[in-house]
């Protein structure tokens, strides 16, 4: 090696260990790098078959070898000091981070990697503390690599390196989209511009839109049917023409102003004539067609359409006078259409009152609707439900998670005692003449 070279020589070195056929070299020295922790780099780098180019490199750097064979071999011992005594005194494992960049020890890069993806999930803390549901699901979508691919899939979208950092801003506006809960019949766009600046950022074609709804659904919506029932539970709409609702006897305006009043005034007034279940749209609810009830009277809810249709047929075999039933279905969740429809029922103070399937998932739509509506239960206590229980209607197994029942704590108890499910279905028909004898101004058992 020639002498003069100076100390700390960039040039020398990279004519040295800068040239292709040392490429070998540099990346078994990487290698050994991590692993030697500061230590100093010793022992042999082997290589088979090498070229004409590569042995001559190698003569250059520590000299011809006592005994050339077929393999390559360099006693790294032997490298270091060269350089330590030539063209870099900081030695080889300095002189290879020169050349090919820093070197991570990979058992750290995976320690600080883990921390980075552990602070991102951390951001849903506040909202998981609010929401037990929430963190359960959260756990079992982290650990299961759920962040982590969504933040790949966000980084392909957007076309920066994936990251940690990438699945912190996708936590950090689920969050925000969490704490911003339940809206007041907002569609689902304005929504996320309102959040995010960018009204497509919520759609389930992003990674955001399908995290977010996801994230909705364990909070407030566990078992919904799909994330439109998902979002509908917390007021975003996601149509004002797919956000629908289905009821019987519902009373149209009189003299609305408006031709979409008048319309829908009109096609509720000929349903209620022909004791017919009518199906309204989001803008059809909000068109000022839809009359309220009087204080006396009640808004009956239901879960299942089988009551609507159950109870459509018994009061049209009726002979039943006076005030028509009123029967909303939340159809599973209930969307905005439902929550909107019955709040402008019971705007002059009438009653409303709530029945739904004696599952859990029925409880956790029933509390659904009791966070956007208040209500009280029709024929859905535990007095209620024992009766049933005891008697001779059929039942399933009762499957799932508990959930409570807020209206009334010993319901939720005395289901888990029993371990029964009993369907809304099976009682369409008590439930069906509730509501002819509700037609009367002196209301209804129960």
């Amino acid at each position: 090696m020639d002498s003069k070279i100076a100390s700390g020589d960039r040039a020398a070195l990279e004519r040295l260990l800068g040239v292709p056929e040392m490429a070998w070299l540099l990346a078994r020295v990487r290698s050994r790098i991590a692993a030697s922790r500061g230590s100093s780099l010793t022992g042999v780098v082997q290589l088979d078959e090498p070229t004409d180019a590569q042995r001559s490199a190698a003569v250059r750097l520590v000299g011809r070898p006592r005994r050339p064979g077929a393999t390559l071999r360099l006693d790294l011992a032997d490298v270091e000091a060269i350089l330590r005594r030539g063209p870099w005194p900081a030695g080889l494992a300095d002189a290879v981070e020169t050349l090919i960049g820093p070197v991570v020890d990979p058992a750290v890069e995976r320690q600080r990697t883990a921390t980075d993806w552990a602070r991102a999930a951390d951001g849903l803390r506040d909202a998981v503390a609010d929401h037990p549901g929430l963190g359960d699901w959260w756990d079992g979508f982290c650990s299961t690599g759920g962040l982590k691919r969504a933040a790949r899939a966000e980084a392909a979208r957007t076309g920066v390196a994936h990251g940690p950092d990438v699945g912190a801003r996708l936590v950090e506006l689920v969050a925000s989209v969490v704490a911003a809960l339940p809206s007041a019949g907002e569609p689902l766009s304005v929504f996320a511009r309102r959040l995010t600046g960018d009204a497509h950022a919520l759609d389930m074609s992003r990674p955001l839109g399908r995290l977010a709804a996801a994230a909705v659904e364990a909070a407030f919506a566990p078992g919904a049917h799909s994330s439109r029932d998902a979002w509908a539970a917390v007021g975003v709409v996601l149509s004002n023409v797919a956000s629908t609702v289905l009821c019987l006897g519902v009373p149209g305006a009189t003299g609305p102003a408006g031709a979409a009043a008048q319309a829908s005034a009109a096609a509720l007034e000929a349903m209620r004539t022909a004791r017919m279940p009518l199906v309204l749209t989001l803008d059809q609810v909000r068109s000022g067609g839809v009359a309220a009830l009087a204080t006396e009277q009640v808004v009956h809810v239901c879960e299942n359409p089988t009551i609507v249709e159950v109870a459509a047929t018994a009061w049209a075999c009726s002979h039943a006078r006076g005030s028509a039933p009123v029967l909303i279905c939340t159809w599973g969740q209930p969307s905005t259409a439902v929550v909107e429809l019955i709040a402008i029922l019971t705007g002059r103070g009438a009653g409303c009152r709530y029945h739904g399937d004696f599952d859990w998932p029925g409880l956790q739509i029933a509390q659904a609707l009791r966070r956007r509506v208040h209500w009280t239960p029709w024929r859905y206590t535990s007095t209620d439900y024992l009766a049933v229980v005891e008697g001779d209607l059929p039942s399933l197994a009762l499957e799932g998670r508990p959930v409570p029942s807020p209206w009334d704590p010993r319901l939720a108890e005395v289901m888990a005692a029993h371990g029964l499910a009993i369907e809304e279905e099976a009682m369409a028909e008590t439930l069906a003449n509730d509501l002819i004898a509700a037609s009367r101004p002196t209301g209804s058992p129960g």
